[in-house]
C-alpha cells in the first residue's frame, strides 16, 4: 500500500468513535488512534512497545495477558474485557477484539483491533447478579415453597423448601420438565384434581372465580396452601408462572380446634345466664348472713362497751340512793341535802342517756355523704371504748399525743368527705382486734394512731403493742370466718366487713403489716369527693 494510502488510513481511524490499534508480528502495538490517545492522555511513543499494558487495572492484568498472549500465538482472534485507566486516573470498563490481519500475499503481518467502552453494561450486569442474589437469598429464606414454571411449563427455578415439601427425588428436578413434576405433585394428593396443572393455568388466570388460595390434602394427611400467578413484562408478555406452596397443617388443625371449642362454648353460654344467676343468688344470700351476722357481732360489742360505760353511773345512784335511805332513818333528809341528791341523781341519768344515744347514733346508717374531722370521729370512736380500754390498762395515742376522754388536745384536722358513721365502724372494729391483742400483752399496752395526707388521699396507720400477726396469715386476715380467736371469742368477720366497707363504700384500701412492736393497719381514704 503506497505511504499516501497509509496517511489516508490512519487519518480516517483518528476520527472513528472508537479505539483502533494496531500490532506487529509479535504482538506489540505500535498505532493508537486519536480517540485512545485523548483517552489515556498519553503520545503514542507512551504507548508503544507494550507500555500501554501499565494503564490496565492491577486486578485484570494477568488474565488479560494471558488471553492476549495465547491468541497471538494462536494467530487466532480474541476478545478481552478489562478496565482502562483514563487519564483522570479512573478505570473504565472496555471490551478489547482483536482479529489477524494479512497483506496481499497472505503473509501475517500483525493485529489489527478496537476497543469499545462497557462500564454501563458491566454496572447494569453487576447489578442485575446483586438483584439475583437478593431474589434467590429471599426465596430461600421464604415460609413458602416456591416453583417457576417458564412459558412452556418448564421449570425454571425452585427453593430448597419446595423439595422438602414434596419430597422430590433430585433426579425428577434435573429433567426440568414440568409436566412430568406437575404429574409427580398429583401422587402426593388425595385428590389430585385440585392441582391447578398447566393446561388449567390460563383458565384459572382468567376466571373471576379464580380462589386466591386453593387447599391441598396430601397422602400423609398434611395440609398445603397453594397460590400461583403468572410472571408478566410490562407490555403484558407472559414469562411463565410463580407457585406459592405453604405447610398449614398446624394452623388448619388449630381452626378446627377452635372451631369446636366455639360450638362448646356456645353451648355452654346457652346456661351461662342460668348459672350466673343462681350464684348471684347464693352470693347476696351469703353477704346477707355476713352482714347479719356483722350486726349481732357489733350489738354484742355494743352491749358489752354500754356495760362499762354504765357501771361507773350505776354505781354513783347505789350510793346515793343508800345515803338517801340513811339520812332519811336518822331524820337528817332536809330539803337542801335532797336537791343535792336530785341533782347527782339527774346528771348520772344524763350521762347514761347521752351513752345511748352516741351508740343509737353510731349504728344509724348515713344515707348521704358529709365532710367531717376524721381525728374528732376517731376521738368519737374511743370514747365509746374508753371504759373497756381503760379496764386492760391500753392507752390511746393520736398523732403522738395521749387520749383523754374528757379532754381535748390540739391536733391538727384532717377533713374527709364520706359516711362519717361507716368510716367509724371501721375504726371501731380495728380497735376491737387491738384491744383483744393487747389483753394478754406485756405492758405498756398501746393503740396509736399516725394520720398524714397529701393533696389527694388521707393515709392512716392504726398499730398496737400486740406482737404482731403471724407472716404465714397475713394475707388471710380480710377472708371472712378467718380468725386466730379462740372459737367462741371471735366470729371472723370484722375485718373482713371492715375490708368491704372501705373498698365498695368509702372507695379506700386497706391492708396490713407488721412492725417491732405488733400490727399496723392502714386505711388510704380519698380526700374530697
Amino acid at each position: 500500500m503506497k505511504n499516501d494510502e497509509n496517511d489516508d488510513y490512519f487519518s480516517i481511524t483518528d476520527f472513528a468513535p472508537v479505539f483502533i490499534w494496531t500490532s506487529d508480528v509479535s504482538g506489540e502495538r505500535n498505532y493508537f488512534n486519536r480517540v485512545w490517545l485523548d483517552y489515556t492522555g498519553k503520545t503514542i511513543d507512551q504507548e508503544r512497545r507494550g507500555n500501554w499494558m501499565e494503564g490496565i487495572h492491577p486486578d485484570d492484568y494477568m488474565s488479560c495477558f494471558e488471553s492476549l498472549h495465547a491468541a497471538i500465538s494462536g494467530r487466532v482472534p480474541f476478545k478481552a474485557e478489562y478496565r482502562l485507566r483514563r487519564k483522570d486516573n479512573v478505570y473504565r470498563w472496555v471490551l478489547d477484539t482483536g482479529t489477524p490481519r494479512y497483506n496481499g500475499e497472505g503473509t501475517f503481518v500483525g493485529y489489527i483491533g478496537s476497543c469499545v467502552g462497557i462500564t454501563e453494561r458491566k454496572q447494569m450486569e453487576d447489578e442485575l447478579i446483586r438483584s439475583n442474589s437478593m431474589l434467590k437469598s429471599q426465596q430461600e429464606a421464604s415460609i413458602d415453597g416456591i416453583l417457576f414454571l417458564d412459558e412452556n411449563h418448564n421449570i425454571s427455578g425452585y427453593n430448597l423448601l419446595f423439595c422438602q415439601m414434596w419430597a422430590i427425588p433430585g433426579e425428577l428436578l434435573e429433567t426440568k420438565n414440568g409436566r412430568t413434576l406437575l404429574d409427580f405433585l398429583k401422587t402426593r394428593l388425595q385428590n389430585p384434581t385440585d392441582l391447578i396443572t398447566c393446561d388449567d393455568c390460563a383458565a384459572a388466570a382468567n376466571t373471576s372465580t379464580n380462589p386466591g388460595s386453593i387447599a391441598l390434602v396430601m397422602r400423609d394427611n398434611r395440609i398445603f396452601s397453594q397460590h400461583s400467578a403468572y410472571v408478566t413484562s410490562q407490555d403484558g408478555g407472559n414469562y411463565g408462572r410463580i407457585w406459592h406452596f405453604r405447610d398449614i397443617t398446624w394452623r388448619t388443625n388449630m381452626e378446627n380446634e377452635l372451631r369446636q371449642k366455639t360450638k362448646s362454648l356456645g353451648e355452654l353460654a346457652a346456661h351461662l345466664e342460668e348459672r350466673v344467676k343462681q350464684e348471684v343468688e347464693e352470693r347476696v344470700k351469703q353477704e346477707k348472713i355476713l352482714v347479719q351476722q356483722a350486726k349481732m357481732a357489733s350489738m354484742g360489742e355494743m352491749i358489752e362497751a354500754i356495760t362499762h360505760q354504765w357501771r361507773q353511773p350505776l354505781n354513783s345512784l347505789c350510793l346515793i340512793i343508800q345515803d338517801l335511805a340513811d339520812t332519811f332513818a336518822s331524820d337528817e333528809c332536809d330539803k337542801p341535802f335532797m336537791d343535792d341528791a336530785v341533782s347527782d341523781s339527774m346528771q348520772q341519768i344524763d350521762y347514761m342517756v347521752k351513752t345511748i344515744d352516741d351508740f343509737r347514733n353510731y349504728f344509724r346508717p348515713a344515707k348521704t355523704k358529709e365532710t367531717f374531722d376524721a381525728v374528732l370521729a376517731i376521738r368519737e370512736v374511743l370514747s365509746i371504748t374508753w371504759g373497756q380500754l381503760r379496764i386492760h390498762s391500753i392507752s390511746v395515742l393520736i398523732n403522738g399525743s395521749l387520749y383523754e376522754p374528757n379532754q381535748s388536745a390540739d391536733l391538727a384536722a384532717f377533713f374527709l368527705s364520706t359516711f362519717k358513721n361507716e368510716f367509724k365502724q371501721v375504726v371501731l372494729n380495728i380497735v376491737n382486734n387491738a384491744k383483744d391483742a393487747l389483753k394478754s400483752a406485756p405492758k405498756p399496752r398501746e393503740i396509736s394512731f399516725e394520720l398524714s395526707a397529701n393533696d389527694k388521699t388521707l393515709i392512716i396507720n392504726i398499730g398496737d403493742t400486740g406482737g404482731g400477726i403471724p407472716e404465714n396469715i397475713l394475707n388471710e386476715i380480710f377472708t371472712p370466718y378467718f380468725t386466730t380467736k379462740e372459737n367462741d371469742k371471735g366470729t371472723g368477720i370484722g375485718l373482713y366487713m371492715s375490708k368491704m366497707i372501705v373498698e365498695n363504700n368509702l372507695s379506700g384500701k386497706i391492708y396490713a403489716s407488721n412492725t417491732k412492736a405488733g400490727a399496723c393497719f392502714t386505711i388510704e381514704l380519698s380526700i374530697g369527693d
